[in-house]
């Protein structure tokens, strides 16, 4: 019997000793997942009668490499790069914007300067962001969901 025990015990120390770095984060700990540097590469466009997507496209290569920046002091950075066709290469478009940001766990919603997201996925590596209130984008009478998806 105290084998069984001992062994059923082992099994559940090992078990819970897993890797879950891409799991959801509890609440308390959103503010710190979100602080960092964040790569928009996608964005979908979801009808709000029947959730089917509307639309649904990758992001420009320079698009990609522009910068999302959430500090643990509530300040949000966008560095914004552009094509450079004469060179073919991203360049930076302008200076980089300092914005205040702020997380309200109970609705899960993110404000960055007055723009509303919802924060419905936020993992170690992956973050999805819905905007607050999108505008019927297929005329169906019900406003649709604009998701951006972001990568660190």
């Amino acid at each position: 019997m105290k084998k069984t025990q001992l062994i059923i015990g082992i099994s559940i120390l090992l078990s819970s000793c897993g890797n879950h770095n891409d799991e959801p984060i509890e609440e308390k700990n959103t503010t710190h997942q979100l602080t960092g540097i964040w790569h928009k590469y996608k964005t979908v466009i979801i009808s709000g009668k029947d959730n089917t997507i509307l639309q649904s496209y990758e992001h420009s290569k320079c698009e990609k490499e522009s910068i999302h920046e959430f500090k643990n002091n509530n300040k949000y950075y966008l560095t914004t790069f552009v094509m450079n066709f004469s060179t073919n290469q991203c360049k930076q478009s302008g200076t980089t914007e300092q914005l205040p940001y702020n997380y309200i766990p109970t609705n899960k919603l993110l404000d960055i300067d007055g723009e509303k997201y919802y924060l419905n996925k936020l993992t170690n590596q992956d973050m999805e962001l819905q905007e607050y209130d999108y505008y019927d984008q297929n005329g169906d009478g019900q406003k649709d969901k604009k998701i951006d998806y972001y990568r660190k």
